[in-house]
């Protein structure tokens, strides 16, 4: 679900992209790393993470608090919206990916 999710969320930010004249502007941003954070990092770093979590109960023998788990998923979650999501807000304010393109002002 939480792939599902943040795949669904740099998918929209990719419909963005898509658009010729958005592209133009936003493609040495922050906001391409942002959409490149949420569809493919953040997909293989879940999917590592939870089949470990899935993976060691069987491997060890034990079983964990499900609560536990739930608090894991919906921490990591949250954090990584923290930190990722302001990168589409930062990029459509023109940051650069590159700390010799950024301007003065920064």
């Amino acid at each position: 679900m939480m792939f599902i999710t943040l795949f669904s969320i740099g998918g929209l930010s990719g419909l963005v992209l898509s658009n010729a004249m958005l592209d133009i502007v936003l493609h040495d941003g922050y906001y391409v790393v942002g959409h490149f954070h949420y569809v493919l990092s953040l997909g293989a770093v879940y999917g590592i993470l939870l089949s470990v979590l899935v993976y060691t109960d069987v491997l060890v023998g034990s079983i964990r608090d499900e609560s536990v788990d739930k608090l894991l998923v919906s921490v990591l979650m949250c954090g990584t919206n923290l930190v990722f999501f302001p990168m589409h807000y930062v990029g459509i304010g023109g940051l650069a990916r590159r700390i010799l393109d950024y301007t003065d002002c920064y």
